[in-house]
């Protein structure tokens, strides 16, 4: 897995948690929808996508088609008597059919464990396609040329605690024609952790006693300062990313427009967001992983 796409699993995961909306957010959302108060969302919140997606040469857009792949997230919040946990889901793949016999995916879920509402461990776990087009010319002939037999993923297992990270990535293979929401690939990228893996592991002296931030921890941060541009840093995968935020100007959606870098390799990757009243799960997710191709997840 390329360094923009993993940041872009932290970034899946962390749109799913984060304690929408900011009192900015809210300010605005009430003024829009004419209410006095925001009611606190459930303990559960569950969203399906239809995944677009638009083809661009030299920065415009020469191709789109709807409808090539789906995806859904949740979020859960319960208590096990030991302290709060948080639970987050988001998957994402596209239909072959649809998407000239490509088969890509990603699934990720993050579990985050709060004392006196300060994390105090965070564990991720996902598993995406290997797919090498890093350009139109690969992608083209990707579809030439099918996946025959067997396609390769990629997994990825994290845990963070007090001041320190630690984290490995597999890979493995199954069937060309398992679709995204296979639960069979999941229990297969599990199966790899049970053998012996080479995990890396990292000490990091800024943080002091507190548990690394992730991206769905900085984002809620950066979003609590109730400012217009705001930015912080965060681990993934053993490296450390940079975040901005800038908020749009706000509609019947708030639009919150992000750029994360690699710290280590200087990769952008850039996403917009947009988020309704009453829900902490996006109505929308804007996110260009290749610079010739474009994805737009639309709720339905």
């Amino acid at each position: 897995m390329r360094s923009s796409r993993r940041g872009f699993t932290g970034l899946l995961a962390a749109l799913l948690g984060l304690p929408w909306l900011t009192q900015r957010m809210a300010s605005a959302a009430q003024t829009l929808a004419g209410s006095g108060e925001t009611s606190a969302p459930p303990p559960r919140q569950y969203r399906r996508y239809r995944a677009d997606a638009v083809i661009l040469f030299l920065g415009i857009s020469i191709f789109r088609r709807s409808g090539v792949g789906g995806g859904e997230a949740s979020v859960e919040e319960t208590s096990d008597g030991a302290g709060d946990l948080r639970t987050l889901f988001f998957a994402a793949g596209s239909d072959p059919a649809r998407a000239h016999g490509l088969n890509r995916l990603g699934w990720i879920r993050e579990t985050i464990r709060e004392a006196h509402s300060v994390p105090s461990e965070v564990q991720y776990f996902g598993v995406m396609s290997a797919s090498p087009e890093e350009s139109l010319e690969h992608a083209r002939k990707a579809i030439a040329t099918p996946a025959a037999g067997h396609s390769t993923y990629s997994a990825v297992s994290g845990r963070h605690t007090s001041g320190a990270s630690r984290s490995a990535i597999t890979h493995f293979e199954m069937a060309a024609d398992a679709k995204w929401f296979d639960r069979r690939i999941i229990d297969a990228a599990q199966a790899t952790f049970r053998e012996k893996v080479q995990w890396r592991e990292t000490s990091w002296p800024g943080a002091g006693n507190r548990t690394p931030s992730t991206f769905l921890f900085e984002l809620a941060s950066l979003l609590s300062r109730r400012t217009e541009h705001t930015s912080g840093r965060y681990v993934y995968n053993e490296q450390e990313y940079l975040l901005d935020l800038d908020a749009g100007k706000p509609d019947r959606l708030l639009p919150v427009h992000g750029r994360i870098r690699n710290q280590r390799t200087g990769g952008l990757t850039t996403f917009t967001i947009w988020m309704e009243t009453g829900s902490i799960v996006p109505v929308r997710i804007d996110y260009q992983p290749r610079s010739f191709l474009r994805l737009v997840f639309e709720a339905v």
